[in-house]
């Protein structure tokens, strides 16, 4: 049951990956907290897909925004 505003919400599974988006300027490369990957972004590659396991650390710390979910084949 939602109270107070609360959105309801559903957990990101691992045949889906985060659309996260650089809100940063200079080139970067940052490690998933979760899985330790690297993830390059720049300011003309800003949308990159992500690890649902990434996702919420690199969304928390400000320098990323939570865009999306995308299915993926598992290819």
């Amino acid at each position: 049951m939602k109270c107070c505003g609360q959105v309801a919400t559903r957990a990101i599974t691992r045949s889906q990956q985060a659309r996260i988006r650089y809100e940063g300027g200079p080139p970067v490369v940052v490690a998933g907290p979760a899985t330790g990957r690297a993830y390059r972004f720049s300011g003309t590659d800003r949308v990159q897909l992500v690890d649902p396991r990434d996702a919420p650390g690199l969304a928390r710390g400000g320098m990323f925004r939570l865009i999306g979910v995308v299915e993926t084949t598992g290819d």
